[in-house]
């Protein structure tokens, strides 16, 4: 299980209702989330390592996270807000990932998501609200899935959400695929930032966005958490030599067999061409 799966039920429910007023939200999910990440020092361990990465890519300033879910992520960040869609008692405030808000004292340097980007039938009305609030020279950081070799076979041996990247195409707008009417592909990292490049930058570039890091990670260490829903198999404190030996991994074969990627998008000045 990916942390996509603790933001199932609001992705969901933001997809099928735009007056959030009418939301209702089933808190037990939550709680179980919550118990999963106290009980799990190896989930947290490498969690701890991806919000760290996240962090060392932010500019100085006001941080905004969406669909923080329970919010794990505050001990890792300065000036950082937490939201989802709807308020709950783990964040800081409702927003939605199309119509995100400027903060308290203007535009945001920094959004960042964690496993939501993938859930989303229209991410191209993600980062054009994104860009909005955005100041300029500000960042949007995502963590994804990876639909590389390896991340594929894995996911298709351990995890129930599709990962096929081919699906990802123009114009980039998608159906409900779930029982439940929700959505997720998996492959959207490497769908829209890879395999379709080339017309994504090109649209970004309309928001005043452009990509300015892609980079592949996740080997090891994080399988062997057993993730939100299994035991972990590996002591934590072994997780953080096998996570500091995946740094020196090249990209090269991190694009091969990587299960996660980090993508960075940086507000400029004003619309760019492609």
């Amino acid at each position: 299980m990916t942390a996509g799966d603790l933001k199932k039920t609001e992705l969901t429910i933001m997809e099928m209702k735009e007056d959030t007023s009418e939301i209702t939200y089933d808190l037990n999910l939550l709680s179980d989330s919550l118990s999963a990440w106290e009980r799990s020092p190896g989930l947290r361990c490498v969690y701890a390592d991806i919000y760290r990465e996240i962090a060392s890519s932010c500019i100085e300033g006001p941080t905004l996270e969406v669909g923080s879910g329970v919010a794990v992520s505050r001990d890792y960040f300065s000036h950082l807000v937490t939201s989802d869609i709807v308020k709950t008692p783990y964040v800081d405030c409702a927003m939605s990932a199309y119509d995100l808000e400027p903060g308290a004292d203007g535009l945001w340097a920094n959004i960042f998501a964690v496993d939501v980007l993938h859930h989303l039938k229209q991410p191209m009305r993600f980062f054009e609200s994104a860009a909005s609030v955005l100041r300029p020279g500000g960042r949007l950081i995502l963590t994804e899935p990876a639909a590389t070799f390896g991340g594929r076979l894995f996911y298709s041996l351990f995890h129930h959400e599709p990962t096929h990247p081919h699906l990802i195409r123009a114009p980039f707008e998608f159906e409900s695929n779930g029982v439940d009417g929700e959505f997720a592909n998996m492959g959207m990292g490497v769908g829209l930032f890879k395999r379709c490049r080339d017309q994504v930058d090109a649209q970004l570039a309309t928001y005043g966005l452009r990509c300015t890091v892609l980079h592949y990670r996740d080997l090891f260490a994080y399988p062997l958490t057993g993730g939100y829903s299994k035991p972990g198999i590996f002591p934590a404190a072994g997780l953080k030599y096998i996570l500091r030996f995946e740094k020196w991994i090249p990209q090269c074969l991190l694009g091969l067999l990587g299960l996660r990627m980090l993508i960075v998008l940086e507000k400029v000045s004003g619309p760019e061409a492609s």
